[in-house]
């Protein structure tokens, strides 16, 4: 009589079991917090969410006596589609664990590997959000540029570019306050440069950010014109662009963003299946399989709370 499943004979799955819980851990402490975009996660079935919007009311003066004037509503959508459908695969040999003095080791390694692949196309996902602007174009929002060329020597980010960045906010009426920077670690190097230039402070305003995992993969350097300025490795690349007038070659969206409520984010996220292990024995090869996979989306919400500056990815250095 052939012998059932016993947890020698089923370890793979076991061991996928506590993978999956430690993933799921660690995608809480680890990952960009949820209060980076407004999460629509529980939006029910298929892949694609329309969410409607509404533009502003018209008003007019008014004469008495005469008739009142009526306005259509101005109405449009926007949308989130579940676009991304990635996985992990690793797999242990019979004869590895039968030699390897360390496996222990090697395979706790496993979760922790996959989950890294996993965090950073979503992360790199969420900020490439950055660019449903108009490429090459200003995005100007009652006047004002939401997205330019970062206006140093060698397109360096600099502090006016931040002062510029406020006004551009302040002129779109976006309510002051979450609002955030995320700069590539050459842009903290250009910024080094000039903090002597002007007062820093050196807490961040959002705090809660910094409590729920944010600084864990992203340090915080400094709140520079109302924006908590973070460093990022996962910002968009810009091949070339030329906004304005102004051309760059190698460049970085540095990203601007507010984050008051849940309304005024310009990003919006879901999950259609957190992050799972699966694992199996495969006796033609005489090895442990382990299979993490994910699927999410990101959107765009709204423009009017997102701006970039696109500076030198190598430059730092005014010169």
């Amino acid at each position: 009589m052939a012998d059932g499943n016993t947890t020698q004979n089923t370890s793979a799955i076991i061991k996928a079991q506590v993978y999956s819980d430690v993933i799921l851990e660690q995608l809480k402490d680890g990952f960009l917090p949820d209060g980076l975009f407004r999460n629509v996660t529980d939006f029910g079935n298929g892949d694609t969410l329309f969410i409607p919007t509404i533009g502003e009311t018209v008003i007019h003066d008014y004469t008495e006596d005469t008739a009142a004037k009526y306005d259509p509503v101005d109405t449009g959508q926007v949308t989130l589609s579940i676009t991304e459908y990635k996985q992990a695969g690793t797999y242990v040999t019979d004869k590895l664990k039968q030699d390897a003095y360390a496996l222990a080791a090697i395979e706790s390694q496993i979760p922790q590997q996959h989950l890294y692949k996993i965090k950073e196309a979503y992360e790199t996902g969420l900020l490439a959000q950055a660019n449903v602007q108009t490429l090459g174009n200003l995005n100007e929002i009652n006047g004002y540029p939401h997205r330019w060329v970062a206006g140093g020597t060698n397109h360096i980010l600099t502090i006016d570019d931040f002062v510029a960045m406020r006004l551009a906010f302040q002129k779109a009426n976006v309510p002051e306050e979450g609002w955030v920077a995320i700069v590539d670690p050459i842009s903290e190097a250009a910024l080094n440069y000039q903090v002597s230039q002007v007062a820093l402070t050196d807490k961040p305003l959002m705090g809660e950010f910094a409590e729920s995992g944010f600084s864990n993969d992203h340090k915080f350097i400094a709140n520079i014109m109302g924006f908590d300025v973070w460093v990022s490795n996962r910002l968009p690349r810009i091949d070339s662009e030329t906004i304005d007038g102004v051309s760059i070659t190698n460049g970085i969206a540095n990203v601007f963003m507010a984050m008051g409520d849940d309304m005024t984010k310009p990003f919006m996220g879901a999950w259609r299946q957190m992050p799972k292990t699966i694992g199996e024995y495969n006796k033609d090869y005489f090895r442990d399989e382990y299979v993490t996979s994910a699927r999410w989306g990101f959107g765009a919400q709204r423009v009017d709370t997102l701006g970039v500056v696109i500076s030198s990815a190598t430059n730092y250095i005014p010169a």
